[in-house]
C-alpha cells in the first residue's frame, strides 16, 4: 500500500514537472478559480459616481410637460431629451414616429408637446450636461 502511494506521488510529480517545463500551469479547482475571478474583477472606478440609468434631471416647466412626461419618460430618461438640439420640423417627426412605435401622445397635444421640446430643446438648447456615471453592471 506505501509502495503504491509512493508510486502515484512520484507519477503526480513527474506529470507536474513535464507540465512545468511546457508552461502549462495545472488547474486549480472552481471555488479558487471563482475566488481568483472576484478579486480580479474589483472596481476600477470611483463607486461615487451614479448608476448608468439615474435619473437625474427633471424636465424644465411649462406648457406641454405633463405631455412629455407621460410620452416620453416612459421609455426616454430627461436626460435624452435634454440633449437635443432639434428644430421645430424635426422635432414634428420625432413626435410623429415615436407616436408610430407607441407613444401615448393623443393627436390634440401634438402641436403643444412639439412646440414645448422646440422651446426647450431646440436649436440653441445649451440645458445638457453630461454626468459621468460608473461601468454598468457594477
Amino acid at each position: 500500500m506505501r509502495r503504491a502511494a509512493v508510486l502515484a506521488a512520484g507519477i503526480f510529480a513527474l506529470g507536474a514537472g513535464l507540465l512545468a517545463a511546457q508552461g502549462i500551469k495545472p488547474t486549480k479547482s472552481k471555488a479558487e478559480a471563482k475566488a481568483k475571478s472576484k478579486a480580479a474583477a474589483a472596481p476600477a472606478f470611483d463607486e461615487s459616481l451614479p448608476m448608468f440609468g439615474t435619473q437625474l434631471a427633471e424636465l424644465p416647466p411649462g406648457s406641454g410637460k405633463a405631455t412629455a412626461d407621460g410620452a416620453c419618460l416612459k421609455c426616454h430618461s430627461a436626460d435624452i431629451l435634454r440633449q437635443q438640439r432639434l428644430n421645430e420640423k424635426q422635432w414634428a417627426a420625432n413626435v410623429t414616429k415615436m407616436a408610430g412605435w407607441g407613444a401615448d401622445v393623443p393627436e390634440d397635444k401634438r402641436a403643444e408637446l412639439v412646440a414645448y421640446l422646440v422651446k426647450n430643446f431646440g436649436p440653441d438648447n445649451d440645458r445638457f450636461q453630461p454626468v459621468v456615471t460608473r461601468p454598468t453592471g457594477r
